[in-house]
């Protein structure tokens, strides 16, 4: 399941400020963290598009790992992926302590990591309802 950018999943507001060349990065980035979340097995991975509705960021990927240690598993597996593909470092990184919910950021892309019990009760699809899917 790969997230796909179109024009067509872009806001005007965006058209003006996304040029084509930061445009595929984003593409490549959404792809090299799929392709890693993939590898390491994680469940329910979903990628919304939130442009336009925060200025935090312009994707949320949000997947479910199994465990605490599968949780770390995940979002380090993202991290390596990231930097080895494509040279860009994590902005910053919340959670590791506990390993319940780690959050990346990448400034464009925020990658959520949780458990299941976690993503139930916080239930992030739910609070960003209305939000495109960006399958």
């Amino acid at each position: 399941m790969e997230p796909v950018l179109n024009q067509e999943m872009l806001n005007p507001s965006e058209e003006t400020t996304k040029d084509p060349e930061a445009q595929q990065f984003i593409q490549n980035l959404l792809d090299t963290i799929q392709t890693a979340l993939d590898e390491k097995k994680a469940e329910n991975v979903e990628t919304i598009k939130v442009a336009g509705r925060t200025s935090l960021t312009d994707y949320f990927v949000i997947a479910t790992a199994r465990s605490s240690t599968h949780c770390k598993v995940l979002s380090d597996a993202v991290e390596e992926a990231v930097s080895k593909n494509l040279g860009q470092q994590v902005r910053q990184v919340e959670g590791m302590e506990k390993r319940k919910w780690i959050v990346l950021d990448y400034g464009d892309i925020v990658v959520h990591v949780m458990r299941q019990e976690d993503r139930e009760f916080y239930n992030l699809e739910r609070l960003w309802k209305g939000s495109t899917s960006a399958k």
